[in-house]
């Protein structure tokens, strides 16, 4: 079985990492073989696919891709490729999704992430999103294009008769570096991500901690970039509200850029690391702080599917109430209660590090193909 991965550059490219890096194990248990082709064109992808005589064709397009010049290129491609599988790979931030209307061409859309109620897919959300509407009701955010609250540009309606074709796919967490630290490789990603004298850097500072015999010296740690749109206002008051903690605890919460090599020394050396909420409700931080042995907080997923699927409410992390109002609370019995702490920081490395041991993607990928009827 052959698969043509028709991706784009940027998040696109490596979101569909993982038909390279599982390459080996998804040729010995179905017999699949890949090769990528990388353009932003639709032009291109047509001309490519339409040169392509295997089974399979997986295609990622730019996130700002005009619905309508998609509509148009799906439309011809399934022309172009009656009998072959197409798939669509949506690796845009948020459950909803503005491509809805490709469905009756595809095969398959996958989505980094799910609705766990489906009857959200029947209902508009300010922003395309339910935590942004929140925000919106609670005054942190306006409803407005301002404060890149896009109502209609982020959702579309899901056909009925289409909404089985609706998948999960997977996220950032099988980009190459978030692979290569679940499995022990940290230094691969810092080369690949850091000058050398910063790498170098952040590395005498942690030889130094191991001489000192330093444990964790971080006891509350949060940093964020800050966007500009709707997500602004609400990771500046976390990290306002967090450096409340300062006169009982040693806190790192700040705006303030280090470099890629010492964030994940600072990681490392966190007790509790506090999350809020980028364009969507994950972040890569999450599972960083899994790797890292630090206490995950964060405003409550349990609205969310995706792959991995390692965050579980008191086993592998602590969901904070949106509003973040319980966050100082949450921290402070953190903090107080080692063994707790401990407990669930532990269980969430274990679990994040055996998803990639144990190879679950490649079951997941199973999962696709199955449903795509290419194995049995």
């Amino acid at each position: 079985m052959q698969a043509l991965i028709l991706s784009n550059t940027g998040f696109g490219h490596g979101s569909l990492y993982p038909f390279i890096h599982y390459k080996e194990d998804l040729q010995s248990r179905f017999g699949l073989t890949s090769r990528e082709i990388v353009s932003d064109s639709l032009q291109q992808k047509l001309i490519d696919a339409r040169a392509f005589s295997g089974e399979l064709i997986v295609i990622s397009v730019p996130w700002d891709t005009d619905r309508h010049k998609l509509l148009d290129f799906y439309r011809e491609l399934r022309r172009s490729c009656p009998d072959q599988k197409l798939v669509h790979f949506d690796y845009g931030d948020g459950n909803q999704s503005p491509h809805f209307g490709i469905l009756p061409y595809v095969d398959l859309y996958l989505k980094q992430y799910l609705n766990t109620d489906w009857d959200d897919y029947s209902r508009r959300f300010l922003g395309g999103s339910k935590f942004i509407q929140y925000l919106v009701a609670i005054g942190q955010a306006s409803d407005s294009i301002l404060s890149e609250v896009w109502t209609e540009l982020f959702q579309s309606e899901l056909p009925a008769e289409h909404e089985h074709k609706l998948m999960l796919g997977w996220n950032f967490g099988l980009w190459k570096r978030m692979i290569y630290l679940a499995e022990g490789k940290p230094d691969l990603v810092l080369l690949g991500k850091d000058k050398p004298h910063r790498f170098a850097a952040a590395k005498a500072k942690a030889a130094l901690d191991g001489v000192r015999g330093r444990g964790k010296t971080i006891d509350a740690y949060c940093r964020a970039t800050l966007y500009a749109g709707w997500t602004r206002k609400h990771r500046e008051t976390t990290i306002a509200e967090l450096n409340h903690l300062a006169d009982d605890y040693a806190v790192v919460s700040s705006t303030g850029k280090v470099s890629f090599s010492e964030y994940y020394r600072e990681m490392a050396q966190a007790r509790i690391f506090v999350s809020p909420s980028g364009w969507c409700e994950y972040t890569p931080k999450d599972y960083e702080a899994m790797y890292f042995g630090a206490l995950l907080l964060k405003p409550s997923l349990e609205h969310i599917k995706t792959e991995p699927d390692v965050c579980f409410p008191g086993e592998t992390y602590v969901p904070l109430k949106w509003d973040m109002s319980d966050m100082l609370d949450q921290c402070r019995y953190y903090l107080d209660n080692e063994d707790e702490r401990r407990r669930i920081a532990d269980k969430a490395r274990e679990v994040y590090v055996g998803y990639y041991r144990e190879r679950r993607l490649v079951d997941h990928l199973g999962n696709i193909l199955k449903r795509l009827a290419l194995v049995d």
